[in-house]
């Protein structure tokens, strides 16, 4: 389905990381998937260029998240949000959904 509408499966799946998780960078994004980091890189530069996408850098990381003044913003996130109601619940936990880390107590062992 991914590839269909975005022209590549791996896209697909980052812009639907991107949508869920809000900002990230190449390295978390490949380890996520099991994909190369050039492609990931290739990917998420080929859409900055495009305008779908911004990034900066904090700190050595280079973050990327959706341009606010991207035209079509909206109706990709619609079109995300839709797309994730048709993706099976163990994939969205599994991909898409942020892990929460657990809380420090302040407790040392």
């Amino acid at each position: 389905m991914l590839k269909a509408i975005f022209g590549s499966d791996k896209k697909g799946k980052i812009l639907l990381y991107l949508y869920t998780n809000g900002e990230s960078h190449p390295r978390e994004i490949a380890k996520k998937f099991n994909f190369y980091l050039n492609g990931v890189q290739k990917q998420l530069l080929n859409m900055e260029r495009g305008g779908i996408l911004y990034s900066k850098l904090k700190g050595k990381v280079r973050l990327f998240g959706f341009n606010p003044r991207y035209p079509f913003k909206r109706e990709l996130e619609s079109l995300l949000d839709k797309i994730l109601k048709f993706i099976p619940q163990e994939e969205k936990e599994k991909f898409y959904l942020p892990r929460l880390r657990p809380r420090k107590t302040g407790k040392s062992l």
